[in-house]
C-alpha cells in the first residue's frame, strides 16, 4: 500500500482534512507529492525539506510507493498528484517507462510534473528520456543535495499549480457563461425566482436546501418566492420570526449591506437591481459538505452580479433579448477560440442555419417543428454547437498533422460534454428554451442521416431537426475554411460534396434548402466566405506536419481525418 506522510503534519490538520485560509470561509487541501522508489530515503528527504513549505497557503503531503503496483494504486487514489519523483530502477528494466506511459497516455494526465531521480542513469539515459517523454527534470541521486531536491520539487509544483489555474479558469468561465445564459431565458419574475435556487446550487455543486425571498420595503417581512428541500414548505408565505434561525441570520447579514456570503455551511447573495426598489435575498445550505475555494467565492460573486441584471431585466424583455444574445455568443466564442477558426466563423454558421430553417419553412417542410419560436432561436442556438471543445486539450487541437485514435476519440467526446453543460443549464427551465435547443444541437450535430454518426448513431428523422440543419451548415463552413491539416476547399467543390452526401450524411430536404440558400448568400454577399490564409502560413503548417510525422507520439488515422470534415477530394 502507498504510505502517506503523517510525520510531516505535526501541528497541522491532516492533509485529507480542509485547511482554512484567509478571506471568506474557504477550505483547501494539501499539494500531493508522489515518490516512487524502492529506497525510502528519497521520500524521507522530501518530507524533511518540504516540512515548512507552503504554496498559495497550502502545505504538502508526500506519498511513498515502493513498487509499480503501489504507484498505480496511489495514482488511482490520488488523481490530483502535483509532482511525481520517479526512480525508474524498479522490478523490471522497463517498469519506469511503463509508469510514465501509464500516467501520460492511459490516465491522459498531462499536468502532473514528472521528475526522474535515479541512481542508475544507464537504465534510462537523460537525453533520450527528456526527448521522448514529457519529463520536467532529470536528476542523479549521486550528489543530489536536500536543498537541490527542495528547489526542484517547488519549481515543479509551481508549474503544476499554474496549469491547474489555467484549466480551472477556463472551466469556471464556461460554467459561469452557461449559468448566466440560462438566467437570461427567464422573462418573468416568477420564472426567474423558480430557477435561481437550482442555478446557485449547480454553480457550486451545493445541496438542494434553499430559500429565495423578495424584500419590497425594509419595514416589511420578506416574501418567500421560491424554496427547495427542507425549506419547501415556506414557499408562498412571509419569512416571519418562526422561520429557520440560520436563514434569518443570513438575511439580516445581507440586509446590513453585505452582497455575497460564502461560509462553511451556507452561501447567500443579495440581488439589488441598479434601478433600486425591490431586492432579492437568496440562501442555499450545504457548502461545507462539498468544500469550497476562493474561485468558488469569485464565481458566486460574478453570478450574483449577473443574476441581479437578470432580475432587473425580467421586466425589460427587449433588454433581456440583447443580453441573452451577447452571453450566448460569448459562450460560443470559447469554443471558437479553442479551434483554428477565424473571426466571424460563428456568425457565418448562424446565418447559414437561419437561412436553411427559413427556406424549409417557406417550402412548408417540417411544419410541426418549424414554429416561430424555433425559427427565432435556432440560429443563435447553433453557435453553441462546439461549446464542448473546452474539454479538449490545446495539445490535441493544435496537432498540425493527422490525428491518432486517442486524439480523435477525445475530440468526438466534445458532443457529450457540450450537451452535458447546456442540458444542465436548461434543466430547470420551462419549455423548449434557447439553451435546451442548443443542447440538442451540441450532442447530435455529428450524427449522420444513415445512422453512421456519433455519439448515439441516430438515423434519419430520429436526429433532431435543429441538429440536421446545423450539421450541413457546420460541415460546409469547415470545408471552405482553412484547417491546421489542410487548406480550404473551393466553394463549388464543397457545395458539390454536400449534395453528394444527401441521404447518407445529411437530410436530403435540408441539403436541397441549403443549395438554394448558399447561392442566395453568395450572390448578395460575394465576400461572405473569408479569403484563405497566406501561402506562408500554409507552408509553415505543412512543415510542422512533416516534422510531427517523424515523431512516434500516437498512432495516426488515415489522412484527412481531423474533425467533422471528410478528406479533401483527390
Amino acid at each position: 500500500m502507498p504510505q502517506h506522510d503523517t510525520d510531516n503534519d505535526k501541528g497541522l490538520p491532516a492533509p485529507a482534512d480542509p485547511t482554512p485560509t484567509a478571506g471568506p470561509a474557504i477550505f483547501r487541501r494539501a499539494w500531493k507529492i508522489l515518490v516512487i522508489d524502492p529506497d525510502p530515503a528519497l521520500a524521507q528527504t522530501s518530507r524533511m525539506v518540504l516540512a515548512d513549505f507552503r504554496h498559495n497557503g497550502l502545505a504538502t503531503v508526500v506519498i511513498a510507493a515502493a513498487s509499480t503496483a503501489e504507484a498505480r494504486e496511489a495514482l488511482e487514489e490520488h488523481p490530483d498528484v502535483a509532482v511525481v519523483l520517479l526512480e525508474p530502477d524498479l522490478e523490471t528494466p522497463k517498469a519506469g517507462i511503463e509508469l510514465i506511459n501509464h500516467i501520460r497516455r492511459d490516465l491522459n494526465n498531462l499536468r502532473t510534473r514528472l521528475v526522474i531521480c535515479t541512481g542508475n542513469p544507464a537504465l534510462l539515459p537523460e537525453r533520450s528520456t527528456i526527448d521522448a517523454y514529457e519529463i520536467s527534470d532529470y536528476r542523479l541521486k549521486d550528489g543530489l543535495t536536500a536543498e537541490a531536491l527542495r528547489t526542484r520539487i517547488i519549481a515543479s509544483l509551481r508549474t503544476y499549480a499554474g496549469l491547474q489555474a489555467q484549466s480551472a479558469g477556463r472551466m469556471n468561465l464556461a460554467r459561469m457563461m452557461v449559468s448566466t445564459a440560462g438566467l437570461l431565458e427567464m422573462r418573468q419574475p416568477d420564472l426567474l425566482f423558480a430557477n435561481l435556487l437550482p442555478r446557485v446550487s449547480g454553480l457550486l455543486n451545493l445541496g438542494r436546501d434553499g430559500v429565495l425571498c423578495t424584500l419590497d420595503r425594509p419595514d416589511q417581512p420578506p416574501r418567500v418566492r421560491a424554496a427547495t428541500g427542507r425549506f419547501a414548505a415556506l414557499e408562498g408565505g412571509e419569512l416571519g420570526p418562526d422561520a429557520p434561525v440560520e436563514v434569518l441570520a443570513a438575511f439580516r447579514h445581507l440586509q446590513d449591506g453585505t452582497e455575497t456570503i460564502l461560509e462553511p455551511d451556507y452561501c447567500a447573495i443579495r440581488l439589488r437591481p441598479a434601478s433600486g426598489g425591490v431586492s432579492a435575498l437568496v440562501y442555499v445550505a450545504g457548502v461545507g459538505r462539498h468544500g469550497c475555494t476562493s474561485q468558488d467565492w469569485q464565481l458566486l460573486e460574478v453570478f450574483r452580479n449577473h443574476a441581479s441584471i437578470a432580475f432587473e431585466n425580467a421586466l425589460l424583455v427587449d433588454e433581456l433579448t440583447r443580453s441573452q444574445t451577447a452571453i450566448v455568443e460569448a459562450l460560443g466564442t470559447i469554443a471558437e477560440m479553442k479551434d483554428d477558426g477565424q473571426p466571424g466563423d460563428l456568425r457565418r454558421v448562424q446565418r447559414l442555419v437561419d437561412g436553411i430553417a427559413r427556406e424549409l419553412h417557406r417550402r412548408g417542410e417540417f411544419a410541426d417543428e418549424l414554429t416561430a419560436d424555433f425559427l427565432a432561436k435556432i440560429g443563435l442556438a447553433s453557435t453553441l454547437h462546439d461549446v464542448g471543445m473546452i474539454s479538449v486539450s490545446d495539445e490535441t487541437l493544435n496537432i498540425p498533422g493527422d490525428l491518432g485514435d486517442e486524439d480523435r476519440a477525445l475530440i468526438r467526446h466534445h458532443t457529450e460534454i457540450g450537451h452535458r453543460l447546456l442540458a444542465g443549464a436548461s434543466s430547470g427551465l420551462r419549455g423548449r428554451t434557447l439553451i435546451s435547443l442548443a443542447a440538442e444541437i451540441a450532442r447530435h450535430h455529428h450524427e449522420r442521416f444513415d445512422g453512421s454518426g456519433y455519439p448515439d448513431g441516430l438515423k434519419g428523422e430520429a436526429i433532431p431537426l435543429a441538429a440536421r440543419i446545423t450539421a450541413v451548415a457546420d460541415v460546409f463552413h469547415a470545408l471552405v475554411s482553412d484547417r491546421q491539416h489542410r487548406p480550404a476547399w473551393e466553394v463549388d467543390s464543397a457545395i458539390d460534396w454536400i449534395r453528394g452526401r444527401a441521404g447518407c450524411d445529411f437530410d436530403p430536404r435540408v441539403v436541397d434548402a441549403f443549395d438554394t440558400v448558399i447561392h442566395y448568400i453568395l450572390r448578395d454577399d460575394p465576400h461572405w466566405i473569408p479569403a484563405p490564409r497566406s501561402r506562408a502560413n500554409l507552408l509553415q503548417r505543412m512543415i510542422a506536419r512533416g516534422l510531427r510525422s517523424l515523431l512516434p507520439r500516437r498512432a495516426a488515422q488515415p489522412a484527412g481525418v481531423h474533425d467533422s470534415t471528410p478528406p479533401p477530394p483527390r
